[in-house]
């Protein structure tokens, strides 16, 4: 195994290692204001992401190729899901009443928490994503472009689900007791046993997972210096990703945490409506109109937490139109403000993942409406404010709802 990762590392950095020319780096950190429940004085960043790239000449007469090393972290609170059945994934709403009190599912009878209190738990966790990307022949609505693009990557996650960051203060932040050990620290059933729904809490709750993929992209849209400016044209990607047991996912004496593999369809078009220049060149207001289509289906037995499909049925198809608005550049060309608008239809097919016996297949249909207003300033702040209404919530007995969040995002680019 040693050996396998080893060649794949050195393949992936010898395009790294070869090249002499200028490289560049790019950090960003996000959601400075706030920590989990107080920790770090409310001051610790919930994630932060580095990435370092070069570009170099792979094959003569095409474009530079880049070669990109991108490392994450993230420190914040997780949960336990109420809706799974951790020792058959079977989902609740496949059962009725009498049928959910035999099964098992977090928050029932003997968590001391009368099923009201959220199961979170503290989860910090990293990734790295290494990949190598290659474009060939010219965009026709960029000269500068390239109009097919191939991409091979690695990715690879380690997290750890632990008890939450505050149940060592005094009084234990509110706690009623810990949610994997008891109040004496031994750990509780059913963590000391593998959890076949839940393969990111078996054992040690430490788990390493990792994958290899494969994209391919069409490029026929208008590639511009800023976002500020109005885009047009059509796109195209199709993502394969496999992360079998053999892949360095089977090192832990509690089991397989991950053995997959994911087909992903996206096609977009994007057609300018009108756009409004300043006197030098800057963009006063523009608009441009979206439409996409998202194919998916993910296979094998054991999917990880990080690449769980939505409310884990294997095939998803989603339709999205949006109206995309952009503002006047004002003081710098990246000092602006956008809106957008968008209704996204989500059709869900096929079994669930992570079900033992496979037997459970549904298909249910999402509907909701978004808007988000960002205001961008000089390249290294974001503000921005999102809500939205699920008007069409599938499988689960939800009633519509209004929901809305805001996000304060600092990055640097050197």
């Amino acid at each position: 195994m040693r050996k396998a990762l080893g060649i794949i590392m050195a393949l992936l950095l010898l395009p790294s290692a070869l090249a002499a020319e200028s490289s560049s780096l790019d950090a960003y950190i996000e959601a400075v204001s706030g920590g989990v429940k107080g920790f770090g004085l409310g001051l610790f960043p919930l994630g932060t992401t580095f990435g370092f790239e070069k570009y170099f000449q792979m094959l003569e007469d095409e474009s530079r190729a880049e070669f990109q090393i991108e490392l994450s972290f993230a420190f914040n609170n997780a949960s336990l899901s109420k809706d799974y059945d951790y020792l058959t994934g079977r989902p609740r709403w496949m059962l009725d009443y009498d049928e959910q009190q035999k099964h098992h599912f977090f928050g029932g009878a003997g968590w001391n928490d009368g099923g009201e209190r959220s199961l979170s738990y503290f989860n910090p966790r990293s990734s790295v994503d290494i990949y190598l990307d290659q474009g060939f022949w010219t965009n026709p609505l960029n000269e500068k472009g390239t109009l097919f693009n191939v991409r091979v990557g690695y990715n690879a996650r380690y997290a750890m689900s632990l008890e939450e960051a505050t149940f060592s203060l005094p009084g234990h932040g509110g706690l009623s007791s810990p949610v994997f050990v008891d109040m004496a620290g031994i750990p509780r059933e059913p963590f000391t046993d593998v959890l076949p729904a839940y393969p990111w809490l078996n054992g040690s709750r430490n788990v390493f997972t990792d994958f290899l993929y494969l994209q391919l992209s069409l490029n026929m849209d208008r590639d511009t210096p800023t976002d500020a400016e109005c885009e047009e044209g059509i796109g195209a990607d199709l993502l394969l990703e496999a992360g079998p047991s053999w892949l360095f996912n089977n090192m832990t004496p509690m089991g397989v945490q991950s053995d997959y593999y994911l087909m992903s369809l996206y096609v977009e078009e994007k057609m300018a409506v009108f756009s409004v220049e300043q006197e030098n060149g800057w963009n006063w207001m523009n608009m441009y109109i979206g439409h996409s289509n998202t194919l998916q289906y993910i296979a094998g037995p054991v999917v990880p937490e990080n690449r769980l499909p939505l409310d884990r049925l294997r095939g998803g198809l989603q339709d999205r139109i949006w109206i995309h608005f952009n503002g006047p550049q004002f003081m710098a060309g990246d000092c602006y403000t956008n809106i957008e608008f968008n209704l996204y239809n989500t059709l869900m097919f096929g079994g669930i993942v992570n079900e033992v016996d496979g037997s459970t297949f549904a298909v249910e249909l999402q509907s909701s409406f978004t808007a988000r207003l960002q205001l961008r300033l000089f390249g290294f702040m974001r503000l921005e404010y999102q809500v939205g209404y699920d008007f069409i919530r599938g499988v689960w007995p939800d009633s519509p709802a209004w929901w809305q969040n805001s996000a304060l995002q600092f990055y640097v680019s050197l």
